[in-house]
């Protein structure tokens, strides 16, 4: 008799064992108490799908802003950030284009000075579809010219900063698993 119930204690031993953690994963999923995912940015879902009749985009990935009509002090941190993350991404750097898109030819000439080495383009259809973007945020353009990831930008330095390691760990990832661009 006892052999029968040390051999019913194993089965039910076995039983949650196994059960238990199927269980407990359902409720946390379930429950959302678990968000799936290593981006640092916002992901958008659905992704903002651009024109692909806006040939003025560079091919392969951008690092995207949309400068506001007078750059002030998150403007600057903004371009210095996109400069450095263009800089810190290393080898995969000709395959990333900083990009500042502006609304006229009039708003490009200031920024000629502050941001020399970004691609300014004078996009003001593209700043269109883009308006469901929250203002003031760098975003992340695919090759296949879709947004996917966006950032806050800040007033200050180091906070930007940090936001820039943000940007640099998710271009990474992105880089290195995308076959494309």
């Amino acid at each position: 008799m006892s052999s029968l119930n040390r051999s019913r204690r194993a089965i039910i031993i076995v039983f949650v064992a196994f059960i238990v953690p199927l269980l407990a994963a359902w409720l946390i999923l379930s429950q959302n108490w678990y968000e799936a995912g290593t981006n640092k940015g916002t992901l958008l879902q659905p992704p903002i799908t651009l024109d692909k009749q806006t040939d003025q985009l560079p091919e392969g990935w951008q690092l995207g802003y949309v400068a506001p009509k007078n750059c002030g002090t998150t403007c600057e941190n903004t371009l210095y950030v996109m400069n450095q993350v263009d800089v810190a991404i290393g080898k995969d750097t000709e395959r990333l284009t900083p990009v500042v898109l502006h609304q006229s030819e009039n708003a490009q000439s200031e920024f000629n000075h502050s941001a020399p080495h970004i691609t300014q383009l004078v996009t003001p259809q593209l700043i269109e579809q883009l308006s469901e973007l929250p203002e003031n945020t760098v975003f992340i353009i695919d090759p296949m010219h879709n947004v996917m990831l966006y950032y806050p930008t800040h007033s200050d330095k180091e906070q930007m900063i940090t936001e820039g390691k943000n940007v640099l760990a998710d271009l990474r990832k992105l880089l290195k698993l995308s076959r494309i661009g």
